[in-house]
């Protein structure tokens, strides 16, 4: 009897655990987690560039006074240029006063910066007198700066330039005269000789120089007495971009022999009208013969700009 009891104790307990795995309550599974968004990027807030800084337009001509120009031989220098040659021109009526004191500054991030001299650098304090109707030549040494002079944009500046009129009277000194120039690779340094002709553009009436004679002046700066040859070669640049030579009038001569040309330089004119007659407005080159011997194997240019006034005064605009 014991034994059925067991048998069907057992039997029921099999029941029980059978119905509970049949019966189950199913759970219908959780949705996976949809993964958490990144979060954005912040946009980089635009960076202002600095404008580009432009350089002022070079002064290459300065005026105290009328009829009174200063300006340099030349608008560009080599990299480590040592001399500029400073010509000062007077076509008033009366003398004017300089010195030889100059300062030099360079155009750096939108400001003029100082380029310092060498300890103990001095000048004479003394006054130039030129006389009117007068062109001279004062060379200005680059060297005594305490640094050579790199590809930049530059200025010197004097001091102040007096008028003495003819009757004796000294007016009031004009500002300090200011002149720029650049240096750059390409450059070439000042020719031993040049020939300086007034930056002012020269007027003319039918063709011919209001005036009797154009005015030039021969620059010497070797040191030494030169040669000239005084025989003027003109050219006028054309429609193409080239120097084109303007013929002499008929039954014009020259000596052919040579002048001294003094250290500095010599002063002189040409009757544009009797050698060439009646020229057009224009750009102009002249030109003489020069050297350190009598063999004169080199020449010294100059170029000047004709032009008839017309309403307001306003000359050519030179042709490139």
């Amino acid at each position: 009897m014991k034994k059925i009891w067991i048998i069907l104790l057992t039997a029921a307990l099999c029941l029980t655990a059978c119905g509970k795995e049949a019966s189950p309550q199913e759970v219908p599974a959780a949705p996976p987690e949809a993964p958490a968004a990144a979060p954005e990027t912040p946009k980089a807030a635009p960076v202002s560039q600095p404008a580009a800084i432009e350089e002022p337009e070079p002064v290459t001509v300065w005026s105290g006074w009328p009829g009174v120009t200063l300006s340099l031989l030349q608008e560009s220098y080599p990299v480590g240029v040592q001399e500029i040659t400073l010509v000062l021109d007077n076509r008033s009526d009366g003398e004017i006063c300089y010195g030889e004191h100059f300062s030099c500054q360079r155009f750096v991030d939108g400001v003029w910066q100082d380029v310092p001299f060498k300890d103990r650098v001095f000048f004479h304090d003394v006054a130039y007198c030129l006389q009117a109707d007068s062109v001279w030549t004062l060379r200005l040494d680059m060297t005594l700066l305490e640094q050579t002079l790199e590809e930049g944009l530059y200025r010197l500046t004097g001091r102040e330039v007096y008028l003495r009129e003819a009757e004796g009277n000294t007016k009031e000194a004009s500002e300090p005269w200011q002149l720029d120039f650049r240096v750059t690779a390409e450059a070439q340094p000042e020719p031993d000789y040049a020939l300086y002709i007034s930056k002012e553009p020269v007027p003319a009436a039918e063709g011919c120089l209001v005036t009797d004679r154009l005015p030039v002046y021969l620059i010497n700066n070797t040191g030494k007495e030169g040669q000239v040859l005084l025989i003027p070669h003109l050219e006028r640049w054309n429609a193409v971009g080239e120097w084109e030579e303007v013929p002499y009038q008929e039954n014009i001569g020259f000596c052919g022999t040579p002048d001294p040309l003094p250290i500095g330089g010599k002063a002189w004119s040409e009757d544009m009208l009797y050698l060439w007659g009646t020229l057009e407005d224009g750009r102009y080159r002249l030109s003489y013969e020069v050297g350190d011997t009598f063999d004169t194997e080199d020449r010294a240019y100059g170029e000047f700009t004709l032009y008839t006034p017309e309403a307001g005064g306003l000359p050519l605009a030179p042709t490139e």
